[in-house]
């Protein structure tokens, strides 16, 4: 077993954590890999801090994203991929880290059990790993791997996946998405390789919670992803999902909505609403009034949630 692993990390500004990040994958059991950094346009001294492991070790690049692509980090991961070298691909994020055997326990998973994917598990830990802040949870497939993916019963992730890049040479990170964008990816690749992946009950990577995530927090574009993602989902499951796995979907959408309905995102809600007429028909024009009632008075939003409530036969939170 000497394939050689592509790991390809986005970075942005992220010169004071991305050290511990690179010095988890030199401590890396599996030797046979190359590390693509590509720089999302960091104003600080990434630079500096990459320059040092390249001088020290070859199997490090350091690239940039091409003015010509958008900004984010899904361009990032892309542009990663297409320098990619290896027969395995493992993105990762430049503020977590991997356990030291990550890569060898996974790629392991992969040949032992001949499939093309193989997901571990991680735990949560506070900004300086410190403090384990939530602990992993093993993987217990309910409804099937791609349906407790797209329902959040499955936790994975960009870090805690490894692929064959084979299988996922045909896929493409959308690169207009800047929130959601992992989960509108691996659904895709979850529904086509459900019997391609095997589930690693060992937490093998630690992801760092702070308040200056790449991804940032709720915000207007941030409000427009989730419900472009979620409207996928809904787009894209079979006609013969299960009846409970499609009222999951119908409640996270409404949960996504809302935050545009809360916040005051008027174009964003009405093109939400619009679709929304698809999901439950006699509702739309209801949760118009109701907005339209919060914009000019701030009321409004307790009866957003018993109407959806009441239509999902679900308590609203």
């Amino acid at each position: 077993m000497n394939s050689l692993v592509s790991i390809i990390i986005p970075t942005f500004n992220r010169a004071h954590l991305i050290g511990e990040t690179l010095d988890s994958v030199l401590a890396q059991t599996y030797k046979n890999w190359e590390c693509i950094v590509v720089d999302d346009g960091s104003t600080d001294n990434t630079d500096v801090v990459l320059a040092n492991y390249i001088r020290n070790d070859n199997r490090f690049q350091y690239h940039h994203r091409p003015k010509n692509r958008l900004p984010g980090g899904n361009a990032a991961r892309n542009y990663g991929f297409e320098k990619s070298k290896g027969e395995y691909v493992q993105w990762f994020d430049s503020d977590d880290l991997m356990e030291v055997e990550l890569i060898q326990k996974q790629l392991s998973s992969i040949k032992n059990n001949k499939v093309k994917i193989s997901i571990c598990l991680l735990d949560r830990y506070n900004s300086n790993f410190t403090e384990l802040e939530k602990p992993a949870q093993d993987h217990k497939v309910k409804f099937s791997i791609y349906y407790d993916f797209i329902l959040r019963v499955l936790e994975a992730n960009l870090p805690t996946t490894l692929f064959e890049k084979e299988t996922i040479q045909k896929y493409k990170l959308d690169e207009t998405l800047r929130k959601s964008q992992e989960v509108e990816f691996l659904q895709r690749i979850f529904r086509e390789s459900e019997n391609d992946i095997f589930l690693l009950n060992e937490s093998l990577v630690k992801v760092r919670r702070h308040n200056n995530s790449i991804t940032g927090g709720i915000n207007k574009r941030a409000v427009a992803d989730m419900l472009k993602v979620k409207r996928c989902l809904i787009k894209e499951l079979p006609h013969n999902a299960p009846e409970n796995v499609k009222n999951n979907l119908k409640y996270e959408y409404f949960k996504a909505l809302y935050l545009a309905f809360k916040n005051k995102y008027s174009f964003i809600y009405f093109r939400g609403l619009l679709f929304s007429n698809k999901i439950i028909n006699p509702l739309v024009y209801k949760l118009g009034i109701l907005y339209i009632i919060h914009y000019f008075i701030d009321k409004g939003g307790l009866e957003y949630k018993k109407v959806i409530g009441r239509s999902l036969k679900w308590n609203f939170k």
